[in-house]
């Protein structure tokens, strides 16, 4: 993996991306302020491998700028030389964030395909901070179960339209 550069904090960069992500939407502005707070800023080069597939997650992801591809190792041999591209997502966009709520190793790898800017929220930073507020806490955890149910629900959709082409 690449070391990536940590750079200044962006203020109010990140709280104004943060309150537009669906998963945060229903925190107070002092509240997104708060979790803005623990954000880090990396400015990453094209080509980096930021979550590596089959590692302990340690963050969410949010992409300010730029993109990154989701894939997976297509052979299983673990080196992911024949990798097959699940996905592509840009700014605006999250990635990572089960690694929040969960000690699962990661399904996939996320490699920026520009040089992009991330920002990041810290699995220990944001457990702290959760844990020192008790109704924060429970708006996020609830956002997440929410984001969970809606890709269950979109999931479930697409493999019932897979079925009834099958017979």
């Amino acid at each position: 993996m690449v070391e990536l550069e940590l750079t200044g904090f962006g203020g109010f960069e990140g709280v104004e991306l943060l309150q537009k992500l669906h998963l945060f939407q229903k925190l107070t502005f002092d509240e997104t302020t708060r979790l803005g707070g623990i954000i880090e800023y990396l400015d990453v080069p094209a080509g980096s491998v930021v979550i590596e597939q089959n590692s302990l997650g340690d963050a969410l992801y949010v992409i300010g700028r730029g993109e990154v591809i989701v894939s997976r190792d297509a052979d299983g041999d673990g080196r992911h030389e024949k990798h097959e591209e699940i996905g592509r997502l840009s700014e605006g966009e999250l990635f990572g964030e089960m690694s929040l709520i969960d000690d699962v190793l990661t399904s996939a790898r996320v490699t920026t395909s520009v040089a992009s800017r991330l920002l990041k929220l810290p699995r220990a930073q944001f457990e702290a901070l959760l844990a020192s507020d008790d109704k924060l806490a429970v708006k996020v955890y609830r956002s997440f179960i929410r984001t969970m149910a809606e890709r269950l629900r979109r999931t479930t959709a697409q493999l019932s339209r897979t079925q009834a082409f099958v017979r």
